[in-house]
């Protein structure tokens, strides 16, 4: 079975929005640009989905941007967090975000944890982009996008 309609970029924009301001207190000067890419990112985090749909979603950022989510999610001073808790803190919120995608695609999905790495490597082969949004938090810019299987 095959996914007919896929999530959109103003789907991504909504989702970011409504992650951003519940689990990282998007209040702090949040923008969201459909479609937006920044190329800077030094680290990822994803999640593949496997089932009816089969892709990944990824959030990528600077190690300054995945250190803001880290000082955020375990309440701690910058200076104070280990690389340890920046991949956690990357990690939760490419879960997040992929836990309300795969909302968003017909049963039966199941999702993996989620993976971090550098950027700097080639990553999910065998996918392509479906749509991306960039969201810009405190200053800093993630990129968010939902990859799909070529087979797919």
């Amino acid at each position: 079975m095959t996914v007919s309609v896929l999530p959109s970029a103003t789907d991504l924009d909504e989702i970011a929005e409504q992650v951003w301001v519940a689990f990282l207190d998007g209040g702090n000067e949040l923008t969201i640009h459909s479609g937006g890419q920044h190329d800077t990112s030094e680290l990822a985090a994803s999640v593949g989905i496997v089932g009816t749909y089969e892709g990944h979603v990824v959030v990528s950022c600077t190690d300054v941007a995945a250190r803001e989510v880290a000082t955020v999610l375990f309440d701690m001073p910058a200076e104070e967090v280990t690389s340890d808790e920046i991949g956690d803190a990357l990690g939760e919120l490419a879960n997040v975000l992929g836990g309300n995608v795969k909302a968003m695609l017909p049963a039966p999905s199941t999702m993996s944890l989620p993976t971090v790495s550098e950027t700097k490597h080639p990553q999910w082969p065998g996918t392509v982009e479906v749509c991306r949004t960039l969201v810009t938090w405190r200053g800093n810019p993630f990129n968010f996008a939902l990859l799909v299987s070529r087979a797919h």
